[in-house]
């Protein structure tokens, strides 16, 4: 490569999000990372838990039957961090029959794309059954869901 010629690098998201689209999956947009390995800047990860795609949403929510809420009061507004800086990931952990869990900072959306809260870690339900939804509250131990970690 020449002196004068670039390689177009892609751009980040300016902050890393989960945005809570209603009745479907959780969407987040930012540096994303699972199990440490990049996976780009885009994922739609299933919480109905009928996806065969799992962690990935495959279109299953529209008959699962289960109440996918597209918004949430904040936890703790209290405890909200401070906006993500440009370019730090977003780390996805997948528990073994159990929720996914981020790190990071990173900021939640409700469905009309509004700020619920600021967070560093959360664990969101992916079995479709928490009435805590979109995070988790254990529920998956009882109704036996079954995924990968």
């Amino acid at each position: 490569m020449s002196a004068t010629e670039t390689t177009a690098m892609p751009s980040l998201p300016a902050r890393n999000s989960v945005q809570l689209l209603a009745d479907g999956p959780l969407e987040l947009r930012g540096n994303l990372r699972l199990k440490g390995d990049p996976i780009g800047t885009e994922a739609w990860l299933c919480r109905c838990g009928q996806s065969q795609n799992k962690p990935h949403c495959d279109g299953s929510h529209r008959n699962a039957g289960c109440p996918l809420p597209g918004d949430c009061p904040p936890r703790d507004p209290a405890a909200a961090p401070p906006p993500a800086p440009e370019g730090d990931a977003l780390e996805i952990e997948l528990r073994p029959n159990g929720p996914i869990r981020l790190a990071g900072d990173f900021v939640v959306l409700n469905a009309a794309g509004g700020v619920i809260e600021r967070l560093t870690q959360a664990a969101f339900c992916r079995c479709g059954q928490s009435k805590k939804a979109p995070y988790c509250d254990g529920t998956h131990r009882a109704v036996g869901f079954v995924a990968p970690g």
